[in-house]
């Protein structure tokens, strides 16, 4: 597709313009704590302390009762269940799991499961009748249904979580809008309609489309308010199932309109034109106020019901993949999966040594360990290839897998990391641990900015660990002294020329092998090992440097396998600090890890001064024997990883202080195991649809937009915190950027605080939460996971769900939009897509130039391999980087499914998902 000017701009509002959404129930965040009825679609007398029912509070009452049901039918690994009526998600997971436990992966993982079922309200989803049972388009949405049902299934199955949570969410917003859409409670249902989305079952005895469905409400001409009594009584006596129509409703991009001369219902509301058109008002239950849902009255019902429905769904799923896996889905599994990623060329013969005594190891502890890792991930890479993905809920096999490997190859100075990196981040769940072993740089930079968006979409946490020969003395270049550098470009020449020598002669010798053997790494190799640090920083995690002798020593950081809360994080160090750390009666034990070249490090408890009375750890020496619970994970001339357990140290609860002096660029992460943690995300209102909602944003948050950072407390219910004090920003510096007020100091589930994004200068950022505890003590919690303000936004008109057959050519359209607010010249973006399996992507356009809040509609064009499996699944990333070098990215997911031989596909195949995508890509601008 070509873009010709602002016509791309005009083209894209139009589509979009067509595309008001139309759903039932809203997604999330209508009254917010402090700015109330943002949208202003509740009435003015509408009582606040009525139960609002959106998509969010029906889907997690509904997980609360599945995830009930099995947590009574199945035994904890460790003691018992005692469930006690009332009990709210977080007490739940605690009482089975242990109230040391974060639920935190849990909670992302329904919070994802609401997102997506507040997604379906935007764009052409939430204007597409089918996606909701609107419109009397009952057939067509249950085929949606049962068409996705497998793919939901099959993705479970293969481990994609995050596919098939999104697909669920999907599935579960279409399920209770039928309930708030249609006219099954009016007809006197009690019970909800156990037919809904289940494949081989109809929908029976619907108006035809001839039948007239509603009368006139008996209100002022404007057609809103409360209208009880509209559904015509034959309707009712015959037991007719019927929905109202909208005037945003639009298939395949063409506008359904209400029928004319015929007195069909419907939505109904203040945002729906088609209240005044045949027969006035509506039947909407959405909310429970008359300004917006004429059936107001009912929607408590209704609810209900869709609760009920959510419910038996979920169920369903369960039963289809069992016990094991859907823990594994939803989350509930306490422990995050192990993925080790590790370059096997020949120069990573002793590191591939310690990695299998290191495997041995875990294989021993997994027999003993109440909860052990949920999964362990292996990926090779060498070069030119990489993969096969390893995985297993069994160490002996990763630890088989590594045992039959050789580091041979490679060749050059850099290798394929990124590759193995993005196949990893595809293929591991949610909130894993990734460790990337190497001591190359890296041999595919195109990929970072994919494999940092897959990481930031999953909260997956790298760790690449970089090895070096034994006699050089440090990695990051920084070390090297000016009159150093001729020295370097001679051995560098000298390498290279000795490599060329023996590729002539076709010895079989390898040229990395022959260099690292006597010589240090080429300077302009050391020099691209940033992008490691950037990753690492960008994921909430460190960059480990290790001697080559010393890799056993520093894996032992993959034996710590518990999910930690940050609590304080600093990178790229270079001068001496002094962190004073609030440790609050919530945390169970917790790491001091600090990477670098330190002159010093010495921790110091609350209650002492001295070494000697075991209150004082010195970092750098090994065997401190500082007194109880103080325990080394890892020792080497780059790491200081030490743990403290509380539990041997109560009187300790209070402020430590870390004192360190970095030799040359250092990093700390200071991390907990407990079940306080936060989890910020951002939201921007969908204010222009007629079913207004708070949309997550899929990437980075944009500086122009209005945006809400949503920050979940995780463990308020089982924590008795007393307050939460505040929220701000902090740059990787450690410099406070804004204070983010909150509207009530009483500790909250989630509380929507306003992101000041046009205030704030350009930059990556954390969000830092700070409170008193139940017992009276500071507690501080930090993201982790690095944002970036950025001045584009990037999204799929058609949404997230992507399917198409082997072989099938996929042209999917992408909008990138101009939000920089700072700036009224045009701004230049360099795009870029990529999947996580190394298909073939390509983009029409991947330079566009745009003016402010100008945009344009790219097409992706995307080739299934024509051996992929049907249900397998793949992950594409789109990304957008600015003349001023920040990034926007967004992901869709990919399911192959059967090919199809007749020439007439039903709905659910795609095809008209990919007609409307060639009428949108297609049209003359």
């Amino acid at each position: 597709m070509g873009r010709h000017g602002r016509n791309s701009a005009t083209l894209c509002l139009a589509l979009l313009a067509v595309a008001a959404p139309s759903s039932a129930f809203l997604g999330r965040g209508t009254l917010l704590e402090g700015d109330g009825d943002i949208f202003g679609i509740y009435c003015d007398e509408f009582d606040r302390g009525t139960r609002v029912w959106h998509h969010r509070e029906i889907t997690r009452e509904a997980v609360r009762r599945v995830v009930v049901s099995h947590f009574k039918a199945v035994a904890p690994a460790k003691g018992t269940y005692d469930h006690r009526d009332g009990m709210t998600l977080e007490e739940a997971y605690a009482e089975y799991y242990g109230a040391e436990s974060s639920p935190k992966p849990f909670l992302s993982a329904v919070a994802s499961l609401v997102d997506a079922a507040a997604e379906a309200d935007g764009g052409y989803l939430g204007a597409d009748p089918r996606y909701h049972f609107g419109g009397e388009r009952f057939s067509e949405s249950q085929q949606i249904l049962t068409g996705r049902w497998p793919r939901i299934i099959k993705a479970i199955q293969a481990g994609d979580y995050s596919a098939a949570l999104y697909m669920l969410g999907l599935s579960l917003s279409a399920i209770q809008d039928f309930y708030s859409y249609s006219n099954w409670v009016e007809l006197g249902n009690e019970d909800f309609n156990p037919d809904i989305g289940i494949s081989g079952l109809s929908l029976s005895n619907v108006a035809d489309p001839q039948d007239g469905t509603c009368k006139d409400c008996p209100a002022e001409d404007s057609g809103v308010g409360a209208c009880p009594n509209n559904l015509l009584q034959v309707i009712l006596d015959a037991g007719k199932l019927t929905s109202g129509y909208n005037d945003g409703d639009a298939v395949a991009g063409r506008r359904v309109e209400k029928p004319r001369g015929i007195a069909k219902c419907s939505h109904g509301g203040s945002r729906d034109k088609s209240r005044n058109t045949g027969a006035r008002g509506g039947i909407n239950k959405e909310l429970p106020t008359a300004c917006f849902s004429p059936h107001h009255q009912l929607h408590e019902k209704a609810a209900q019901q869709a609760i009920q429905a959510s419910e038996y769904y979920l169920n369903l799923v369960r039963g289809a993949v069992g016990d094991d896996l859907f823990v594994r889905f939803l989350g509930l599994y306490p422990t995050p999966a192990l993925v080790l990623v590790l370059d096997t060329t020949d120069s990573m013969d002793k590191e591939l040594a310690a990695l299998v005594h290191t495997a041995n190891r875990l294989v021993q502890q997994h027999a003993s360990a109440i909860y052990p890792p949920a999964e362990y991930l292996f990926v090779p890479f060498n070069d030119p290839t990489y993969g096969p993905v390893t995985r297993s809920q069994r160490p002996d096999e990763i630890y088989q897998a590594l045992t039959a490997l050789r580091a041979v190859g490679g060749g050059d100075e850099a290798e394929l990391s990124m590759s193995a990196l993005r196949l990893a981040l595809h293929h591991a769940p949610p909130h894993a641990h990734v460790y990337l072993f190497t001591d190359a740089s890296v041999k595919d930079p195109e990929l970072f900015d994919t494999a940092v968006a897959l990481a930031h979409a999953k909260n997956i946490k790298v760790t690449p660990v970089l090895t070096m020969p034994v006699d050089y003395g440090g990695i990051s270049g920084r070390m090297l002294l000016p009159e150093e550098e001729e020295d370097i470009a001679e051995v560098t020449a000298e390498s290279e020329a000795e490599g060329n020598t023996l590729s002539q002669e076709g010895d079989g010798r390898s040229i990395r092998n022959k260099r690292t053997a006597s010589r240090p790494r080429p300077r302009r190799q050391l020099r691209s090992f940033s992008k490691y640090a950037e990753l690492a920083e960008r994921t909430g995690s460190q960059v480990i440097e290790s001697p080559g002798d010393r890799v056993e020593e520093t894996a032992r950081i993959l034996e710590e396998s518990k999910k930690q809360a940050i609590l304080w994080q600093d990178n790229s160090v270079t001068s001496s600090q002094r962190i004073k750390i609030p440790i609050d009666s919530l945390v169970s034990d917790f790491e001091v890890s600090v990477t670098g070249r330190l002159s010093s490090a010495v921790l110091n408890s609350p209650s002492g001064k001295l070494i000697s009375d075991g209150s004082r750890f010195d970092l750098l020496v090994r065997n401190n024997n500082a007194g109880q619970g103080y325990a080394v994970v890892a020792f080497t001339p780059y790491l200081a990883r030490v743990r403290i357990d509380m539990s041997q140290r109560r009187n300790d609860v209070g402020e430590w202080t870390l004192q360190f002096n970095p030799s040359d660029e250092s990093s700390v992460v200071i991390s907990a195991h407990t079940p306080m943690d936060i989890m910020p995300n951002f939201y921007i209102p969908d204010t222009f649809g007629n079913h207004p909602s708070l949309q997550r944003v899929a990437g980075q948050p944009s500086k122009s937009s209005d945006t809400y950072l949503d920050v979940v407390i995780t463990g308020v219910d089982i924590s008795n915190l007393r307050r939460v004090d505040r929220a701000y920003l902090k740059d990787s510096t450690g410099r406070e950027l804004s204070n983010l007020d909150f509207p009530i100091k009483s500790p909250r589930r989630n509380t929507y605080l306003k992101f000041p994004a046009r205030d704030l200068r350009a930059g990556r950022f954390t969000v830092v939460v700070t409170g008193i505890d139940g017992s009276g003590h500071p507690f501080r919690r930090e993201s982790g996971t690095q944002w970036d303000l950025v001045d584009s936004s990037l999204g799929f008109p058609l949404g997230r769900e992507v399917w198409g057959s082997p072989g099938d050519s996929l042209r999917i359209p992408v909008t990138i939009t101009n939000t920089n607010a700072d700036n009224v010249a045009p701004s230049t973006y360099f795009v870029s897509a990529y999947d996580a399996l190394g298909s073939i992507v390509s983009l029409d356009q991947k330079r566009v130039t745009l003016g402010r809040n100008e945009s344009v509609i790219l097409t992706v064009t995307m080739v299934v391999a024509p051996s992929a499996r049907p249900y397998t699944t793949n992950t594409l990333v789109v990304t957008a980087i600015s003349n001023r070098g920040d990034t926007s990215h967004t992901q869709a997911h990919l399911s192959v499914v059967p090919k199809v031989t007749s020439h007439s596909r039903p709905v659910t195949s795609g095809f008209g998902r990919q007609s409307l995508a060639s009428e949108m890509l297609d049209q003359d601008l």
